[in-house]
């Protein structure tokens, strides 16, 4: 019944591109989690870091929320991301 729902999403364009978008914008979130995963790093740590809080560091993970550019970048410097090599 997913795999339905997935097509039949998938076959009307506005949809299409709503979800080739948020997925984009997810699977980076997820690569992001990874580095920081790598390098030994817990949520609490960036947070400790950045000056964020550890939820909004959870949001920017996780795609949920709508975190400012200073935010995001403050996350993406305090793991060693160059946000400028990833877009």
């Amino acid at each position: 019944m997913l795999n339905e729902l997935k097509k039949d999403v998938l076959n009307n364009t506005k949809s299409k591109t709503i979800y080739k978008e948020n997925h984009q914008i997810y699977q980076l979130c997820q690569k992001l989690r990874q580095i920081r995963k790598e390098k030994n790093l817990t949520q609490k740590d960036v947070a400790s870091q950045t000056g964020l809080s550890q939820q909004m560091v959870s949001k920017i993970e996780s795609f949920n929320g709508n975190p400012s550019m200073l935010s995001f970048l403050k996350y993406c410097n305090c793991i060693g991301v160059d946000i400028n090599t990833m877009l």
